[in-house]
C-alpha cells in the first residue's frame, strides 16, 4: 500500500514522540527513527541529515496552528500525526511498543 509522504512524516515524528516519551533524547529518538523508516520519508537526505530532517518536520507539524497562513500539507501531516498519537496512546502501548507498531505500519510486515 502506498502512503502519502505527510502521512509517512507524520509517522515518522510520532515515533520520535511516543520514543521522547519513554525517556530517549530527541536525537537518540529521531537516529532511531531515521536508522529504520528515514529512507521512506526523506529519501534524499543520508545519515544524520534524515534524523535532523524528522526532527525539523516534527517541529513544523507541532506548531501548526490552524488559525494562521499555512502550507496545506501541514494541516494534512497534522491531522495524521494527531490520529496516529491518538491511536497508540488509546491502545495503551508503551513508548518503545507504539514506535515499532508506527514503524512496522510503514515498513510492512515482509520488511521488518
Amino acid at each position: 500500500m502506498a502512503y502519502s509522504i505527510e502521512f509517512r512524516r507524520a509517522v515518522a515524528a510520532v515515533a520520535v514522540t511516543r520514543l521522547i516519551v519513554g525517556r530517549r533524547n530527541l536525537e537518540t529518538a529521531s537516529q532511531w527513527v531515521a536508522a529504520r523508516i528515514g529512507e521512506g520519508v526523506f529519501p534524499d537526505k543520508r545519515g544524520k541529515d534524515k534524523a535532523m530532517a524528522i526532527v525539523e518536520y516534527r517541529k513544523r507539524i507541532l506548531g501548526f496552528d490552524p488559525d494562521k497562513p499555512h502550507i496545506p500539507r501541514f494541516k494534512i501531516a497534522r491531522f495524521h500525526y494527531d490520529n496516529c498519537m491518538k491511536l497508540v496512546i488509546d491502545s495503551g502501548l508503551r513508548p518503545q511498543e507504539s514506535a515499532e507498531l508506527l514503524v512496522d505500519t510503514l515498513l510492512g510486515p515482509q520488511k521488518k
